[in-house]
């Protein structure tokens, strides 16, 4: 291992690097074949003949080898550089107000509701910002497709704008005004989130892509700590400077967006038919445009979970379960759900809703939830929310409510999950950027961390352990912060060509992860409450004023079993925790060359279980550079000759035979065949599927 280190990091010569992709030797590339690697066509990139690159080449191999970097490295390095400049300028405030609205008010929180005397209904301040931010979120990759980057990243910024306003200007006495400016938050800052991940994965490669979403986790991060403390201290002036920060942030982020970012962001997407025929006389107007949504799916989801997190938070603490006002709600949640199922599985291309509009493209792909891996990464994305929700909101009612802080102080304690958050996204960039240059490694390291540390700090704030309480914080934190760049690195590693698709599906679950855990842990919290004869809707403890005023043992007493309801309420999602565990083992693994998007490879399959019995598994799928096709051909040929004899009918297999195709077809079920008879002596061969290359007329 320390020789692989010592290799991989030091021993290297600044005067004679290895000779980049332009200057390495062509080899026996054969005519016919052209390089169509998916992940330049997803990024609007024509495909290149190999004609062309072998020409570029030897211009390139003519240089003399004098230890100077290649001249179009250098010239493709400096526009590189500038376009992530502009990047960074542009997207940096946008990015960061999502990121701090997301958890600005998790200190504020029991405050914001102890003013409009809800506390047993502050989880709908949560829920009301997560479920539009969630049901949105496949929304808006279908808007920054169909109208274009710039426009969605402005309207996400006005939808923004309004949210807070609202919210910031909502009387005591109006907290349905509240949740209505929280839910216009929510949808502006799922805009705000989706388009940034979005515009970071155009136009590069994965390894690129790795590098900004590297630069962008830690502002994530920065924004997901701090948020909790400046909410802390704002909410010591008032709650409303939660909500007002907003309003300079965004509109500089509006007047920013426009000169840095309008020119170099992609346009609205031609208009096609989601069956893939081709149709001149399709309209792009702006309501033909606006037709492409899929509002049907969007309504269907957002009113059925809606009504399901209305159940839940009223089942055990307001009615029993089974009062008709909790089955009426959950048994229409369940049927608006299961519509939802339905009439997304009729807008996939040739079912009966595609037929009948034909451009219209589903709010979620319904066939990536069903992909193995998209949908186990999904469900590692949702215990992530789950985890980070449980921390911000739950940890900070503890400080709140059983040990009796301020807004200010408590806030302060969260701050020890900032540090973790960012440790976690710097091993995840040293993994995915230097070694091992893999997404499955920090996944499934994420993936144990984060449920040891919840564990663990439920069973520290049970004890009032707080240094053990503060380690927890950060330990959860490594876990959290290592799985987000790789998340999003993996799912594009998986499907190049659906970008947004995947992108607003891994955020979408992120939401619907917090949406569950809030909702979960506070219908346990009020539960337990009401086992001990207490709630939180009565007139003596619905805000923190009226608790101060009950008498001394009252006090304690609420607080112990207040404690006690965290305690089980981080238990019971640690169950979801673990589950987490086994779907990371399941994932395959994506690899991330030196040579950036040409040598990048996606194994399908269970990574785990290609290491530990030799398989493949299902699938394979190798995107290689054009030296190497040459290479895997002449070994293919290798092996198909030699099997050759024992089938009477085979031909020869040379380079040259028109036929390309039909004898790769051939050669492959030999390889599969005697992989399986000789100990898997040739599953190391990485097959190139036939559908890789075209052949020329």
């Amino acid at each position: 291992m320390a020789t692989i280190i010592y290799q991989k990091f030091f021993k290297k010569s600044p005067s004679h690097p290895e000779p980049c992709e332009h200057q390495r030797p062509i080899g026996n590339i054969e005519d016919g074949f052209t390089d169509s690697n998916s992940f330049d066509d997803s990024r609007d990139s024509n495909t290149i003949p190999l004609e062309q690159a072998k020409a570029d080449k030897n211009r390139m191999q003519s240089i003399e080898m004098d230890g100077s970097k290649c001249p179009i490295c250098k010239e493709e390095q400096r526009t590189m550089n500038h376009y992530r400049r502009r990047l960074m300028a542009g997207l940096f405030l946008p990015f960061l107000v999502q990121s701090l609205d997301s958890t600005i008010i998790a200190s504020a929180l029991p405050f914001i509701a102890s003013d409009f005397h809800q506390l047993s209904q502050l989880n709908w301040i949560i829920s009301a910002f997560n479920l539009t931010s969630a049901t949105f979120i496949p929304f808006w990759g279908q808007f920054s497709d169909v109208f274009g980057r710039y426009a969605a990243i402005q309207f996400a910024l006005l939808t923004m704008l309004l949210g807070s306003i609202l919210c910031s200007a909502a009387p005591t006495t109006a907290f349905p005004m509240l949740l209505v400016g929280r839910a216009f938050q929510g949808i502006g800052c799922a805009g705000l989130l989706i388009n940034t991940k979005i515009i970071l994965a155009d136009k590069v490669s994965l390894k690129e892509n790795a590098k900004n979403n590297t630069i962008f986790t830690i502002v994530g991060g920065v924004g997901y700590g701090v948020g909790p403390v400046l909410g802390g201290y704002l909410t010591d002036v008032s709650w409303r400077w939660c909500f007002i920060i907003n309003i300079p942030i965004g509109v500089l982020g509006l007047v920013l967006a426009h000169f840095v970012l309008r020119p170099v962001l992609l346009g609205p997407q031609e208009i096609t038919r989601t069956d893939g025929v081709e149709d001149p006389s399709l309209s792009q107007t702006f309501t033909s445009r606006l037709m492409t949504i899929d509002f049907g799916g969007q309504i269907l989801f957002l009113f059925g979970m809606g009504l399901l997190v209305l159940a839940l938070t009223w089942a055990g603490s307001y009615y029993s379960w089974t009062s008709v006002n909790v089955l009426a709600p959950l048994i229409i949640a369940i049927v608006l759900i299961f519509a939802f199922l339905v009439w997304e599985h009729y807008m996939l291309p040739g079912k009966f809703l595609s037929a009948r509009a034909p451009t219209r493209k589903a709010m979620i792909p319904i066939e990536l939830i069903f992909s193995r891996n998209s949908g186990l990464l999904l469900y590692i994305n949702l215990i992530t929310g789950m985890a980070m929700y449980a921390v911000y909101y739950f940890v900070d009612l503890y400080f709140a409510l059983v040990l009796n802080y301020g807004p200010g102080k408590a806030g302060v304690n969260l701050l020890y999950y900032m540090p973790g958050l960012a440790g976690g996204a710097y091993l995840a960039m040293f993994m995915c950027n230097k070694w091992p240059l893999q997404t499955f490694f920090p996944l499934l390291m994420g993936t144990i961390i984060e449920p040891l540390g919840i564990t663990i700090l439920a069973v520290a704030i049970n004890t009032n352990h707080k240094s053990l309480i503060y380690g927890m914080l950060a330990l959860t934190g490594v876990g959290t912060g290592v799985r987000f760049m790789p998340g999003t690195l993996h799912g594009v590693g998986y499907f190049p060509r659906k970008i947004a698709s995947i992108v607003s599906l891994m955020s979408l679950s992120v939401s619907l992860g917090g949406t569950l855990a809030t909702t979960i842990m506070l219908n346990i919290f009020n539960n337990e409450l009401s086992k001990a004869g207490l709630s939180l809707n009565n007139a003596g403890s619905s805000s923190f004023g009226a608790i101060s005023g009950l008498p001394e043992s009252d006090q304690a007493y609420l607080r112990e079993k207040a404690l006690r309801g965290i305690v089980v309420a981080f238990f019971a999602i640690t169950a979801f925790m673990w589950l987490g565990v086994v779907a990371a083992l399941g994932l395959g693994n994506v690899r991330m060359g030196k040579d950036g998007k040409k040598d990048e490879i996606v194994a399908h399959g269970s990574y785990v279980g290609s290491l530990l019995w030799g398989r493949r598994g299902k699938e394979f799928e190798q995107i290689i550079s054009t030296t190497a096709i040459s290479q895997r051909l002449n070994l293919m040929n290798t092996v198909y000759m030699k099997f050759a004899s024992e089938d009477e009918e085979a031909e020869p297999f040379e380079h040259e035979m028109p036929g390309k195709t039909q004898a790769l077809e051939r050669v492959i079920p030999l390889l599969d065949t005697e992989s399986a008879k000789a100990g898997n002596n040739f599953t190391v061969l990485e097959v190139v599927l036939p559908h890789r290359f075209q052949e020329e007329d």
